[in-house]
């Protein structure tokens, strides 16, 4: 089990890690928006989302911190989810910058990492790592994700065994690419797709006009996230998925980031339209030279195979981020042939479990093993 505050003797030119039970969140705040501009860490590290994740969220959390001579270099926020399992055993999980509740991890975190100081990031993330391998009872486990792929490999080198629990693909778009290629977004796809965008958008403008508004204040910004309401609710419904706007959690989650981050152009709402009509909401985060392609709602209300409203909305956009000078449009997790379609680049995110072996923990996986025969 995690203690409360856990403090080691300080040594020059040595990563220390301490551990903090309920840290006062002023302190932390101060602490976390410092080390952030020091840090390459992405979006869902920012405090915007670390901030809000709490607020909304946590009530009593622990607080991770590395320090080398007496600098903060690191920081992780984890909270700790007591699960029961067979043979009536208690383990008591800790999830890093989640909750372990699926009502409020909906928000779902993606690039989960500790923020860390941009010199040393791998050494510093090894030595936090560490830290909460030694704190660890033999019923505990840590669980991290979505992350990028062995981000946290050294975990099982400290001795735990770690368990995927969920996967996927994801996507990127590398802008600075083409600008060093010197060839456009168009020209960057297949000639199937460029020929598949080029033409709904033909249709489109026999409509119309077709604009994109951002929006500028966050009454707009509101309002447009309650416009992407019952298109995300019929995306999601037709696919068999429980949709984000369903859960009240999420949608006060979302209202409060926007209450923060529109007027600093971090959160970014962009209803694109065709004359009068609605084309797509895209929900976008653009933070440190990135556009996270965050929720869209999409109106499909054109039967016809030559509108398609995803591909020219995405394509819309990346060429906006192309002219403004931002260097990734970034589809984030999920597989989808929009997202191959225009990225040059795809890695693989995973939410990982990590524990000490033991027999009971054989047990479970033989137990799992034998759930999954039964169930296909």
């Amino acid at each position: 089990m995690i203690k409360g505050r856990i403090v080691s003797n300080r040594k020059r030119n040595t990563i220390q890690c301490e551990i903090f039970k309920n840290p006062n969140q002023a302190w932390l705040e101060e602490a976390w928006c410092d080390l952030e501009q020091r840090s390459t860490g992405n979006f869902f590290l920012s405090w915007l989302w670390i901030g809000t994740w709490i607020d909304n969220f946590v009530n009593e959390f622990y607080v991770i911190e590395a320090r080398l001579n007496n600098k903060i270099v690191g920081l992780g926020v984890l909270v700790k989810q007591p699960t029961k399992y067979p043979l009536s055993a208690i383990k008591t999980k800790y999830y890093l910058h989640r909750t372990g509740r699926q009502d409020l991890d909906q928000v779902w975190i993606e690039y989960n990492d500790f923020l860390v100081d941009a010199e040393n990031e791998e050494s510093i993330r090894v030595a936090m790592a560490k830290r909460l391998v030694n704190e660890l009872d033999r019923l505990d486990a840590i669980v991290i994700g979505a992350s990028d792929e062995d981000r946290f490999s050294c975990i099982n080198e400290f001795g735990l065994k770690s368990r995927k629990i969920w996967e996927t693909a994801n996507y990127a778009l590398d802008l600075d690419e083409l600008r060093d290629k010197k060839i456009s977004v168009l020209e960057s796809l297949s000639r199937n797709t460029r020929s598949q965008i080029l033409r709904s958008i033909r249709s489109y403008e026999k409509i119309g006009a077709i604009s994109i508004n951002k929006a500028c204040s966050i009454d707009a910004a509101k309002e447009m996230l309650l416009q992407a309401k019952p298109l995300h609710l019929a995306r999601w419904k037709n696919a068999g998925i429980k949709s984000g706007f369903t859960n009240e959690k999420f949608v006060a989650f979302h209202e409060k980031i926007i209450e923060r981050g529109v007027e600093n152009k971090v959160v970014e709402l962009n209803h694109i339209k065709v004359g009068n009509e609605t084309i797509s909401i895209i929900y976008n985060f653009n933070y440190k030279g990135k556009i996270y392609f965050y929720l869209c709602g999409i109106n499909y209300c054109y039967k016809s195979s030559h509108f398609k409203p995803g591909l020219v909305s995405h394509y819309l956009l990346i060429n906006k981020a192309l002219e403004e000078g931002l260097e990734t449009y970034d589809f984030m997790a999920g597989e989808a042939r929009y997202k191959a379609s225009f990225s040059n680049r795809k890695g693989t995110l995973s939410v990982s479990q990590y524990e000490v072996p033991s027999k009971r923990l054989e047990f479970e996986g033989k137990l799992r093993e034998f759930k999954q025969q039964f169930i296909s």
